[in-house]
């Protein structure tokens, strides 16, 4: 499916990142052009939806449910409308549950372990399970999505102790090359800690990652953030700061397991990366993207103009485009 182009990008400094989709895979597809203008403009449902999210004062949500301690759109199990669709098997590993999800009629040997996105705070909601229901739908794959313990009851260590045991048990029943591991905001940056773990226990790769708006660094020190937040209608630096201490127990916040940003990312399995240009954490994608050219890590980069967090779990003319370079990288395995 061609629903975007592909674009050679200017790289002198991260301020220059101002352009449409990035989509690059690899050192040597960048050169250097002058000032580049996007040409394709935002929809008019996603400015819709980004004047909605300022109305409701959506920044403001993380800090009110870390105060009361109350998550009202959680959604702990997929819906019955997911259920009746697909084959879902509920399990647990370490006490947590585990839902694996599959069409009835499988057609791929590909296996996706899905980390949800939530700021380490909040567990699925009902857009996490519509989309693994389409991408299922889409390419037939298998997917394996974690409820792994949060904060404030648990640390990182509890996290890590438990996916791992987790991947440990896929790796008996699915080759490495056809396992991806992907994940949302949170689950990104868990996504990507994950697999530099993997490495340095000597554990197989998976055959992809597939960075979906990663939270990258908890600390948020990343000055580029100043500059993006003010046409961020959905993130807010200091509750994010706040979940992520918690989430962090005793373990530095600047620790690879908490950002990954700082980790070596050498020997990883193929890299692609999602970002939306009105996200704080895209100051942080940016750096990795960069970061991974100086080291000429081939990956993929897709930067979307003007959308929000973790855009491609809706319904969007955007969420649709990213949707369909997601299935085209789990088909292309």
């Amino acid at each position: 499916m061609h629903y975007i182009k592909r674009y050679r990008l200017k790289l002198t400094g991260i301020n220059h990142f101002r352009h449409e989709i990035a989509v690059t895979s690899g050192i040597e597809d960048i050169e250097t052009t002058a000032n580049y203008k996007p040409v394709i403009l935002a929809s008019s449902q996603s400015k819709i939806f980004h004047l909605i999210l300022r109305l409701i004062r959506k920044k403001s949500f993380l800090g009110k449910q870390l105060a009361t301690g109350t998550f009202r759109f959680s959604c702990p199990e997929p819906p019955a409308r997911i259920t009746k669709k697909l084959s879902v098997t509920k399990y647990q590993v370490l006490g947590r549950n585990v839902f694996t999800l599959r069409p009835e009629n499988p057609g791929s040997l590909t296996h996706i372990l899905y980390l949800h996105g939530g700021a380490y705070v909040q567990g699925f909601v009902r857009f996490h399970w519509s989309f693994l229901a389409y991408l299922i739908q889409e390419t037939r794959c298998t997917v394996t999505a974690p409820d792994y313990p949060l904060a404030p009851d648990f640390t990182c260590q509890d996290s890590f102790a438990m996916v791992l045991q987790l991947y440990r048990q896929l790796l008996l029943t699915v080759r490495p090359e056809n396992l991806i591991i992907m994940g949302d905001s949170a689950g990104g940056g868990f996504a990507l800690g994950l697999a530099q773990v993997l490495r340095d226990e000597s554990l197989p790769q998976p055959g992809q990652l597939i960075l979906l708006s990663p939270w990258l660094d908890i600390t948020l020190t990343n000055p580029e953030i100043a500059l993006i937040a003010p046409g961020d209608p959905f993130l807010e630096q200091e509750s994010l700061r706040k979940a992520g201490k918690l989430y962090a127990g005793d373990i530095p916040p600047d620790h690879p397991m908490l950002s990954p940003i700082n980790g070596p990312l050498a020997g990883l399995g193929k890299l692609s990366i999602f970002a939306g240009s009105n996200d704080i954490l895209v100051a942080d994608t940016r750096k990795l993207h960069l970061l991974a050219m100086s080291q000429h890590i081939q990956h993929n980069y897709y930067e979307y103009p003007q959308m929000v967090h973790a855009w491609m779990l809706l319904n969007l003319p955007e969420s649709i485009m990213a949707r369909a370079q997601i299935i085209h990288l789990i088909l292309q395995g």
